[in-house]
């Protein structure tokens, strides 16, 4: 383990580029305002200066210069139609820009980059600090009581991680987590694996998201299946001890699910809904009207019963009254399609999906096709969309999304095509780590989102689709 994990000193700027990612995470927190950190210039800096280095050291320069002119292409296409509808921020829209192509960027460097075996042990030494660095300083910073919570006190603890980044955070622990355990269970030591483990039992169990606590048993369960695979058909040796801390693990994590912050975030979730629920129709009761059996169209077009819709929308969805200010209250009924259901109508991420929606509708053709300024979204963004796919959907149109999904896609192709050639050969602890570790990152861009778009955590999707296409590319029959 230890000669695997020895650094190059050729490859130690790319190993520190992975390390130092944590400490950036930290300057932003304690750097913070309401423009820019220092720590989101730096990451710009980067996404400058890692394609000039590429071009510079890597021989196939070509191949990343028709890459960066198309991405280039559709930014500059997409600020060019902004332009003509009327910038209303063009320093923010050109800067979130720069924050959503970084990935695919930093991946075409990367994959350029890691071409041999000891370039990748580099780049899993980085993300191995990385990931070491982010428990230490979420210890350094509950001791110290510096931090900063999930969604409340007593409801998650985020430690030094400003609050636009706590969706980030909890996607990069996931990330960390996926791979972590994977390099402990290759380290084929015990107390490794038990000490990774326990250690991400605990940091989940206390952040409070949703991604965090499900991702517990995605994980050690996922790894657990994989080891009964590998002692089944390729025939290895199962290490039962291993499997048990993963199997315990997961039922301790069950276990004490009611005394967790994720019990206690979806309880008052649950409870804020209920106690709503029912309000519309009990109200129209009252009148003698049942809306029942009613289409939308036919609640819309019945004075009474649009009333009572109309006082009740007011108060789920006013605390985002740009919504209705904006659009006005028939259009945003007949968009919610006279909905009761109150957990949908206060959810803030529906509301911010149907607002994209409405400005979308709104746009020219052009304008569908590329994408519309994210200011659109309240001014720089404030009603900024939580769910990554959507937002690469609205902020680029339908070509920007067809790039992007594209992308994404041809690394998911590269492991089909890789199996479909030899499958026992691709069964490989490795490539069943980089496989699990891109479902968790693609998955949780559409339920956690802050994925795509935050440098922080798309720069380790980067990764993974370069060590996907190492596996699958420059030397697929390596253990």
């Amino acid at each position: 383990m230890a000669d695997r994990m020895k650094i190059d000193k050729n490859d130690r700027w790319l190993a520190f580029l992975f390390a130092v990612q944590p400490c950036l995470d930290v300057l932003a927190y304690w750097t913070r305002n309401d423009r820019v950190t220092p720590a989101g210039i730096i990451r710009l800096l980067l996404l400058l200066a890692l394609p000039c280095y590429v071009l510079f050291r890597n021989p196939e320069k070509k191949k990343l210069l028709l890459f960066l002119t198309l991405t280039g292409s559709f930014c500059l296409l997409h600020a060019l139609n902004c332009l003509r509808n009327g910038y209303l921020s063009p320093v923010f829209d050109i800067r979130y820009m720069a924050s959503v192509v970084q990935m695919p960027v930093f991946a075409v460097c990367f994959l350029m980059t890691i071409r041999e075996e000891h370039t990748k042990e580099a780049a899993l030494s980085g993300f191995g600090i990385a990931a070491a660095l982010t428990v230490l300083f979420l210890v350094i910073s509950r001791i110290t009581n510096t931090g900063n919570v999930t969604y409340g006190v007593g409801m998650g603890y985020s430690g030094w991680v400003i609050d636009v980044n706590r969706n980030a955070n909890s996607t990069n622990l996931v990330i960390f987590a996926a791979l972590s355990v994977y390099l402990a269970i290759r380290s084929d030591k015990l107390w490794v694996l038990f000490l990774t483990a326990v250690t991400v039992t605990v940091v989940f169990l206390s952040n409070g998201t949703k991604g965090c606590y499900f991702s517990i048993f995605v994980i050690f369960l996922g790894y657990g299946v994989w080891m009964l695979i590998e002692s089944f058909l390729l025939k290895k040796r199962l290490n039962r001890r291993m499997l048990l801390i993963l199997v315990l693990c997961c039922v301790f994590s069950a276990a004490v699910y009611p005394w967790t912050p994720r019990y206690r975030v979806e309880a008052s979730q649950q409870e804020s809904a209920r106690g709503a629920q029912g309000e519309i129709e009990a109200t129209l009761l009252e009148q003698g009207i049942d809306i029942t059996d009613m289409s939308p169209q036919e609640r819309f077009d019945n004075p009474a019963v649009k009333e009572v819709f109309v006082f009740y929308y007011w108060r789920y969805l006013g605390v985002k009254p740009d919504l209705i200010d904006r659009f006005g209250m028939d259009r945003v009924l007949m968009q919610y399609k006279m909905t009761t259901d109150v957990a949908k109508l206060i959810d803030s991420r529906v509301m911010e999906r149907q607002y994209a929606d409405m400005v979308f509708q709104d746009s020219d053709l052009l304008t569908k096709i590329v994408g519309f300024e994210v200011s659109q979204m309240g001014y720089d963004g404030i009603y900024d969309l939580e769910n990554d796919w959507h937002a690469i959907f609205y902020y680029y149109g339908y070509l920007g999304f067809v790039l992007y999904v594209g992308f994404v896609l041809y690394f998911l192709w590269r492991i089909g095509k890789r199996l479909r050639r030899d499958c026992t050969g691709s069964l490989k602890l490795e490539n069943f780590a980089l496989l699990l570790t891109l479902i968790l990152i693609l998955g949780l861009a559409h339920f956690s989102g802050a994925t795509l778009r935050r440098p922080n955590v798309s720069i380790w999707l980067s990764l993974v689709l370069a060590l996907i296409y190492y596996a699958t590319e420059v030397k697929p029959n390596e253990a």
